[in-house]
């Protein structure tokens, strides 16, 4: 398989919130909370991030667990990550995204420590969400 380009288009509705949608068949609206000047009616794209991470961790684990013949029987994932809102707001010395992210995955399955292990260290190699975060990526905005 070579690769795969995934599509996401969006617009502005109204004072901080944006509407993307996907493959014509989901949205996801984002705003920001008063504090940051929005209305607080949907995640802030930050947030959506850690969301992706999330989504992106618990489907990944999923396909190698199976490869590996590990029954799964639970799966919690808790993300946050360290951001200065002031990058966002203007401040030219400040980073706009985030500093660091944190990930705590809870796997139950009856098997050892060593192979829970030995799977998150598979998952976490594979996990594209994940490599996005960590790896610099060949970003090109463009005007119309």
């Amino acid at each position: 398989m070579g690769k795969v380009t995934f599509k996401a288009e969006g617009k502005w509705i109204g004072k901080l919130k944006v509407e993307a949608k996907i493959r014509d068949k989901f949205t996801i609206y984002m705003d920001e909370p008063p504090s940051l000047g929005g209305e607080d009616t949907a995640p802030n794209p930050v947030e959506v991030v850690l969301s992706a991470l999330i989504g992106c961790l618990g489907i990944v684990i999923q396909v190698v667990a199976k490869e590996k013949n590990i029954p799964i029987q639970n799966v919690e994932i808790y993300t946050e990550g360290d951001l200065d809102p002031k990058g966002f707001m203007g401040d030219p010395n400040v980073r706009a995204g985030y500093d660091e992210v944190r990930v705590r995955v809870k796997i139950e399955a009856p098997v050892d420590k060593a192979k829970i292990e030995e799977l998150m260290k598979e998952v976490e190699r594979r996990c594209p969400v994940s490599d996005i975060i960590k790896n610099p990526v060949n970003l090109k905005i463009s005007l119309e």
